[in-house]
């Protein structure tokens, strides 16, 4: 996670999880993650990005029907969400992202 607030101060965190069925599933985890960090560093207002386009497009469409496996997932997802005055998340190209990647790639290993 790189979180960057307007005065530009940036905090980083890293999250992993070795327990997972599919790779969207960690990437849902990650999120989950990164939205109860934000709220417990006191931000309501957040814009996520993530380079899982599956993932974005999954909640823009909220599609929990079709991915019974993520129940548990959308039920969290919906509960923070809800939390926050203005929660948004959207995608991002991996080569746009190269901080937050280098952070994932340093806890695989």
């Amino acid at each position: 996670m790189v979180l960057t607030n307007e005065d530009g101060m940036t905090t980083y965190g890293l999250f992993a999880s070795n327990r997972v069925l599919t790779p969207l599933h960690a990437e849902f985890q990650t999120l989950l993650w990164a939205m109860k960090s934000s709220i417990q560093l006191d931000h309501c207002t957040m814009t996520f990005k993530t380079d899982c386009l599956q993932l974005v497009k999954l909640l823009e469409e909220d599609k929990e029907d079709k991915w019974p496996s993520l129940l548990a997932e959308f039920d969290e997802f919906h509960l923070i969400r809800s939390m926050f005055t203005l929660c948004s998340i959207t995608f991002i190209r991996r080569s746009l992202n190269f901080r937050a990647d280098r952070l994932a790639k340093g806890a695989r290993t």
